[in-house]
């Protein structure tokens, strides 16, 4: 019986869509790329009304941030290819899926330029959560900045030459291999370079944070093509049944929604079910077999007594 109470929670749609969100899943790092430059991440990101878009190295951390005249997918490239002209063509990009980054246009423009174009799932902000950080970095600076009248260029300057706590070195001496002289006065201008003591250091800090966050983690099973999900149709709403169209990566999916809308989202937004996609729920079938009763539920205020002597009702 306790089953076939089980089995029918399942099938409930009300149940399933007030469901909370699944735990988390074990903490998946980026690589930080091999050399400076090699791997960047970037947001848009709003103060005041003013958008700005920030670009974070992997290697380094150094950052760079600009202001955005309009937020579409040509003034983002512009601005990507002054720096890029600056700094060399990265070898990869990582973002989230804005319209500025999963338009023709962008993708074109990464095809044409040699780069490897990594998108985070909707509703996922952990797929690109260098970038998140550095935008949270770049934000309550310009903030400060804002209130006490003070240069905004001059405290970027200074966050790129203050050392790190888990290498020892600055943005600037990891990026350029030198510290950049700035408004604070120093006397140290021995030029420094990442060692391996240096590289150890920053392998040790990335294992001490997944295996806090993995503390409360745990592996979702994975799904194939064709298994009926409810998915989380837009953050914080309620969930909607569909079908796994395809499997983009490890934790990345595309589900196709009743309607036949694709959708992408991450395995942590995804639930399997029983009932299959397409199907009304109050026709999910329950049955259950017993030696004096053999009974299908199918509705969701009948049963049917198949043979034998009990009549068994749910009311849901």
């Amino acid at each position: 019986m306790a089953k076939e109470i089980k089995q029918m929670t399942e099938l409930c749609e009300i149940c399933q869509e007030s469901k909370p969100k699944n735990q988390r899943e074990p903490l998946i790092q980026h690589s930080d790329g091999q050399s400076p430059w090699a791997k960047i991440g970037m947001d848009l990101f709003e103060i005041k009304g003013r958008p700005y878009l920030v670009v974070i190295d992997y290697f380094s951390n150094f950052t760079e941030v600009d202001y955005l005249s309009k937020t579409t997918s040509s003034q983002v490239i512009t601005i990507l290819k002054k720096q890029f002209a600056r700094f060399g063509i990265p070898k990869t990009i990582v973002s989230d899926n804005g319209p500025q980054f999963s338009s023709d246009e962008f993708r074109q423009f990464a095809t044409k330029w040699g780069i490897n174009h990594t998108v985070s799932s909707p509703n996922h902000p952990q797929g690109n959560g260098k970038a998140e950080s550095a935008v949270k970095v770049i934000k309550n600076m310009i903030k400060k900045t804002l209130q006490d009248g003070r240069d905004q260029y001059e405290a970027l300057l200074e966050l790129r030459n203050t050392p790190t706590q888990k290498t020892g070195l600055s943005p600037t001496e990891i990026m350029f291999g030198r510290k950049i002289r700035s408004m604070i006065p120093s006397i140290n201008t021995e030029q420094k370079v990442p060692n391996a003591k240096t590289t150890e250091s920053r392998s040790t800090r990335k294992q001490s944070v997944k295996k806090c966050y993995d503390k409360r983690a745990k592996n979702l099973p994975p799904l194939g093509s064709g298994d009926s999900v409810y998915f989380e149709h837009k953050q914080g709403q309620h969930w909607k049944l569909g079908k796994v169209k395809e499997r983009l990566s490890e934790r990345a999916y595309i589900v196709k929604s009743q309607e036949g809308v694709p959708y992408r989202r991450n395995r942590s937004h995804m639930r399997p079910t029983s009932c299959n996609s397409g199907t009304s729920f109050n026709n999910c079938p329950i049955t259950h077999n017993t030696g004096e009763a053999s009974y299908s539920l199918v509705g969701t205020h009948r049963a049917e007594l198949l043979s034998s002597k009990t009549i068994v009702v749910f009311t849901l």
